[in-house]
């Protein structure tokens, strides 16, 4: 037991550098997992949901997982830790890329439910945010009119 201890504080220990990146993809793994038991038990009910079916968890964590823990390997011995000038570039570029997927599958569980898709709903609050800009503008325009 003693020996588990030591090889997994070890190993631990080595990934410290990684390991908001291997929390995140789990998160988004497990947000990915939940909307996609609510679309499919909100469409086709209840008995459409199949326990066996959640062991694609397991192969998705350790491929994502492994993928991340290469590119850190890769990054920091073969790179020295930094590329451009950034600290673990690869590990996150990668991160990003999972993230991304994870999200492209959130939202088409979404789209499913009926929902507008995430990247609409993101393009019309930039709109949004752009005209609240511009008035506030206009504003600051008339008030520095009236006093000259």
């Amino acid at each position: 037991m003693k020996i588990i201890t030591i090889c997994v504080s070890i190993i631990g220990t080595f990934l410290t550098p990684i390991a908001g990146l291997l929390w995140l993809m789990m998160l988004f793994v497990l947000l990915d997992t939940a909307f996609g038991i609510y679309a499919s038990i909100k469409l086709e009910g209840l008995k459409s949901f199949k326990s066996h079916k959640l062991f694609n968890i397991v192969v998705k964590l350790f491929f994502y997982l492994m993928t991340i823990i290469m590119s850190f390997l890769i990054n920091k011995h073969l790179l020295n830790e930094t590329l451009f000038g950034i600290k673990y570039l690869i590990p996150k570029v990668v991160t990003a890329l999972w993230i991304y997927i994870e999200i492209k599958s959130i939202d088409e569980s979404s789209i499913k439910l009926g929902n507008k898709s995430f990247w609409v709903l993101l393009k019309e609050m930039i709109d949004k945010l752009k005209g609240i800009k511009s008035d506030l503008n206009e504003l600051i325009e008339d008030k520095k009119d009236k006093k000259d």
